[in-house]
């Protein structure tokens, strides 16, 4: 197997409230490459059910592809939070659903070709009386679907979010949610 690249330089190009770009310069044996290498702190994202069964998805407008999305909750970790309090967070701030039984499902990268995003997935039981708290620019819906609605709306591509289908499928397959 080969080595790990040298790194031979790193250079901040964006620095946002979100993320950073930086542009690494790294040697692979004789050869020099440049990567530009999106910085992220982190994100969760949680497969809740409610009382019956239902999976909780939201729906809103994203503007990175121009349309409307059915995606689980997620969101982006705070400095210094875990991923846990993270998604207890983001699960009702999202929905309005506080989870009653949390429990990681998977630890992944989200495109590791060229982001530092972890993605930590979690599935939950959920039940209501949390206060939905969305950002200025989310109107969020949220969705309630049955196991095999959730099926069907991947299998058509109704839901197009990876995380979500990584997470719905694993949930439902490997946990048996």
């Amino acid at each position: 197997m080969k080595r790990a690249p040298e790194i031979i330089s790193t250079r901040g190009v964006y620095d946002g409230r979100l993320i950073a770009v930086k542009l690494i310069r790294a040697r692979y044996g004789e050869e020099e490459v440049e990567r530009e290498v999106v910085e992220h702190p982190g994100s969760v994202a949680i497969v809740a059910t409610d009382s019956v069964g239902r999976f909780l998805l939201v729906k809103q407008y994203r503007v990175g592809v121009g349309e409307d999305t059915i995606e689980i909750p997620a969101g982006t970790l705070e400095e210094g939070e875990e991923p846990l309090k993270c998604a207890e967070r983001e699960l009702e701030e999202e929905t309005g659903y506080r989870a009653l039984d949390l429990h990681p499902l998977a630890n992944t990268y989200t495109s590791p070709g060229y982001t530092s995003e972890r993605l930590y997935i979690f599935t939950a039981k959920a039940v209501q009386g949390g206060v939905s708290k969305h950002e200025t620019d989310e109107n969020i819906r949220v969705i309630r679907l049955s196991r095999e609605e959730v099926l069907e709306a991947i299998s058509s591509g109704e839901i197009r979010d990876l995380k979500s289908i990584a997470g719905l499928l694993m949930a439902i397959f490997l946990r048996g949610v």
